[in-house]
């Protein structure tokens, strides 16, 4: 479950930079030099998120190794790996939807 927080985790910051830095080469084409500035202090902050994350998880995920709660640890992963691929498919599939892509 951990492994899988910090998969998501990891995900979710890497999507936002990818924006950041589409928004800071789009802003730079604009000529928006207020507008770079605020896409790099983001892409600071985020990246000193990261490394706090990753700080705060590292010890967590070190726990897993401990026999019980390793077990309990891979029940919930299971469990959270199922509900994020139900997740995953409804959003695909109202994305298809909305699209005009029937699947069904």
């Amino acid at each position: 479950m951990m492994q899988e927080i910090v998969t998501i985790l990891s995900g979710a910051l890497s999507l936002i930079c990818v924006a950041l830095v589409f928004f800071a080469i789009s802003s730079v084409e604009a000529g928006a030099m207020s507008t770079l500035t605020l896409c790099i202090v983001g892409l600071i902050v985020l990246g000193i998120a990261f490394k706090l994350c990753s700080l705060i998880f590292k010890p967590i995920l070190g726990l897993s190794n401990i026999c019980i709660i390793g077990g309990l640890d891979k029940f919930l992963g299971v469990i959270m790996g199922v509900v994020e691929a139900l997740v995953l498919s409804c959003v695909i599939y109202f994305v298809l939807d909305h699209i005009g892509i029937y699947v069904l």
